[in-house]
């Protein structure tokens, strides 16, 4: 079949985006681990700790942000291509039907009688 999309590769693109998002979680993770003991070392410090966890902890964030969302747009994009294929196969058998009811009268989507007015 062919498509005006490529499914197979679109769905590679995702897995191979799936797998840099969880390469982006353990890194969010691992730093998550680093700020936790900087934090740790900074307690005794009070400014410098508060001024610490409130810059660490918004970059932290919106690492694991941006994991979370990105996992949704993959999912997001592999249901749609299914629902896309899905559609199409459909229609290749709503087609097929048609087809196979005007048999006797010849195939109607014939690229030379197509657009022909029949006697």
């Amino acid at each position: 079949m062919s498509y005006s999309v490529d499914p197979p590769q679109v769905l590679s693109v995702a897995e191979r985006l799936r797998g840099c998002f969880d390469d982006l979680d353990e890194v969010a993770t691992s730093l998550r681990r680093a700020v936790d003991a900087v934090a740790q070392a900074l307690a005794r410090a009070t400014s410098a700790h508060v001024g610490f966890v409130e810059v660490a902890d918004a970059r932290v964030d919106l690492a694991h942000r941006i994991v979370g969302r990105g996992r949704s747009a993959i999912a997001a994009l592999q249901s749609a291509v299914l629902a896309y294929v899905t559609a199409d196969t459909e229609m290749a058998a709503t087609t097929g039907m048609h087809s196979a009811a005007v048999e006797g009268r010849g195939n109607p989507f014939d690229p030379t009688v197509f657009g022909k007015r029949r006697l």
